[in-house]
């Protein structure tokens, strides 16, 4: 069993916003390098570009998390999935369920596959600059669920369960639990 809980840290929590802001920068950088060469791109002034990708943000971050809580929802067969906000860090979690890894690397990928390919296409077809701040903040803001995904996948954990304590990762079941699990 490993035990993942970034709300005790607060080390861990200022390196990993430290990373998601150049992350942001950087898809900054790359998006507006691979949108001049297949549109025109509507220049906003730099503040616009901020305000419209922080209040575009909140939306997308509204949605990011509907997308978990369908997820966990379908996932889970029916268990309503319940939300925490602790130290800083909004948490969706269902304490009675093990997920296994592909389920919960889907639940933690989806958000960020889906609104990214939805925001590209958006801008695609509106090509203004704040949609790319929009964007880029989002990815930066999914980095913990790709750390989250990497963890599961890279130590071969077979099962997850989502609590509002943090995240455990096992390598085999409980035998204790009744959950059924297919």
């Amino acid at each position: 069993m490993h035990k993942i809980d970034l709300s005790h840290n607060r080390i861990k929590i200022s390196k990993l916003l430290t990373i998601q802001v150049v992350m942001m920068l950087f898809a900054i950088l790359f998006t507006y390098k691979w949108a001049v060469n297949y549109v025109d791109i509507i220049e906003q002034r730099f503040l616009t570009n901020v305000i419209y990708g922080i209040l575009g943000f909140i939306g997308v971050l509204i949605i990011h998390e509907l997308i978990h809580k369908c997820l966990f929802f379908i996932f889970s067969k029916g268990q309503k999935p319940q939300f925490k906000y602790k130290n800083g860090i909004l948490l969706i979690y269902l304490s009675s369920k093990y997920f296994n890894k592909w389920q919960f690397c889907a639940v933690m990928l989806a958000p960020l596959v889906i609104i990214t390919i939805g925001l590209m296409i958006s801008f695609y077809h509106f090509a203004y600059s704040s949609i790319i701040f929009i964007s880029s903040i989002h990815i930066g803001y999914c980095l913990i669920d790709i750390y989250l995904a990497g963890i599961t996948i890279i130590n071969k954990f077979k099962y997850i369960r989502s609590t509002d304590e943090g995240i455990f990762m096992y390598h085999h079941l409980p035998i204790s639990i009744n959950n059924d699990y297919e």
